[in-house]
């Protein structure tokens, strides 16, 4: 498993976590520092859990892209998956996923991942409905909800940059990921949960970590969480809440300018 993290380490702790508690115990954890210059070493060293291990790259380059492909030189399975350091998992995550990779010898697949806004932003959906492989270019999906052979990652080159994809680096590596003609399947479970950074503004700079707490919490807690969880998607989707997301809204060329695009996003999250 290959986690991207930078500089917040309190939120760390969790996405950590929610990796080392799964129920498939056969798993590697490939934490990568991208020119981490807080405790985020000692989160990782805390848990005392041989599986999970620390990188740290001698700068901070900007994006997930470049720590992700420190992680995969780094990985030694014959599949990798992609934690966010601000997301988390369903214990049965990794179990699911593998199963079906291996029981279909599909190169590819991802799961379904809950999307949440902040609290009363009116953002709840799901990631991942669109099935293989009828995926369009362009779709985005949660980079959580991802597993894949890591002989594929290698054999398209890994993931490129903002600079060198030309725009996001997590909707390039799946649209050349469907270009390379693997075997990619849909996993029809919701086993990932994703807290987006672009829609809490400031988040690098104040960096909570309630939210993530309070699911693993209910995780751990709650005997029908997934069936709480697809209620509440349900719900909100009959009654959409009264309020909305409030944030910095990209303008017409931030949203169509990939050099633009990744500064707002840089800004909005509290890194510039």
């Amino acid at each position: 498993m290959v986690l991207a993290t930078y500089n917040w380490s309190s939120v760390l702790r969790h996405s950590v976590r929610s990796v080392l508690w799964q129920t498939y115990p056969n798993l590697e954890l490939v934490v990568v520092g991208d020119g981490c210059t807080d405790d985020s070493e000692d989160v990782v060293a805390s848990f005392g859990d041989e599986r999970a291990r620390w990188q740290n790259l001698a700068a901070n380059s900007g994006s997930q892209a470049t720590p992700n492909n420190a992680g995969l030189d780094l990985a030694t399975g014959e599949y990798v998956a992609y934690q966010g350091h601000d997301d988390v998992w369903h214990p049965r995550h990794l179990a699911v996923m593998l199963s079906r990779l291996q029981s279909t010898g599909a190169d590819f697949a991802h799961s379904l991942a809950e999307v949440l806004g902040p609290p009363g932003s009116g953002v709840r959906f799901l990631s991942g409905m669109v099935a293989c492989p009828d995926i369009p270019r362009g779709r985005w999906f949660a980079p959580t909800s991802i597993v894949h052979r890591i002989e594929l990652a290698r054999r398209i080159a890994g993931w490129r940059t903002w600079e060198e994809a030309g725009g996001p680096p997590d909707v390039d590596f799946v649209d050349r990921v469907s270009a390379s003609g693997a075997r990619r399947i849909r996993v029809p479970a919701m086993t990932a949960f994703k807290f987006p950074s672009s829609l809490r503004t400031n988040v690098y700079r104040d960096r909570p970590s309630h939210e993530q707490e309070a699911y693993m919490r209910r995780i751990e807690r709650e005997r029908f969480f997934i069936e709480r969880e697809l209620a509440a998607l349900t719900l909100s989707r009959l009654f959409p809440p009264d309020k909305r997301l409030t944030r910095e809204e990209p303008s017409e060329r931030e949203r169509i300018d990939p050099q633009a695009q990744q500064a707002w996003l840089r800004r909005v999250r509290g890194l510039d």
